[in-house]
């Protein structure tokens, strides 16, 4: 019994290590110099959602708060956002098993498994310097933006997210 409690232990202290956000970012890169920024335009076929709209007022907030100042053109930084969309399979329902042990052999029979999609959404945020077009900072949600939760939980999450996206920007040098 205590073996297994050792083993649930270390599985939460590993889960409760995990981070929300994974960000990369160039270190020949002088962050100091960067004083101004604009958003990426979206193309015409691109629809803004409302979700775009969030995450754009969240990195308002979030640079406003490190020193950066937003411009209509010719910024510093171009900052580009995106939702991926992704899905994972859960299956449920009853299955086929079979086992065996010394001197004794079981067998199980279960109705069809059934398989449904969850679809999700990840944020990503980036910075181009707008004089090299080079990607020089990138962050990604490794939590996911569902399509069940209320506009005020996404705003929450939304903030949340960009919050600890930005925790560590500019980058120690």
């Amino acid at each position: 019994m205590v073996k297994h409690l050792r083993y649930l232990l270390f599985i939460l202290l590993l889960s409760a290590c995990t981070k929300d956000v994974v960000t990369d970012y160039n270190s020949a890169v002088n962050y100091k110099n960067y004083k101004t920024y604009e958003f990426a335009p979206f193309s015409t076929t691109q629809v803004t959602t409302l979700d775009d709209n969030r995450i754009k007022n969240a990195i308002t907030t979030q640079l406003y708060t490190k020193g950066l100042t937003g411009v209509e053109k010719n910024g510093d930084l171009l900052v580009r956002h995106s939702i991926i969309e992704q899905s994972d399979f859960q299956s449920y329902g009853t299955t086929f098993g079979f086992g065996y042990r010394h001197r004794s052999v079981g067998v199980a029979y279960s109705t069809p498994t059934q398989i449904k999609e969850l679809r999700y959404g990840k944020m990503i945020v980036e910075l181009i310097d707008t004089k090299t077009n080079n990607i020089i900072w990138r962050s990604t949600s490794q939590r996911k933006l569902t399509e069940t939760m209320t506009p005020s939980s996404r705003k929450t999450f939304i903030d949340t997210q960009i919050n600890e996206m930005f925790k560590e920007y500019p980058p120690h040098q």
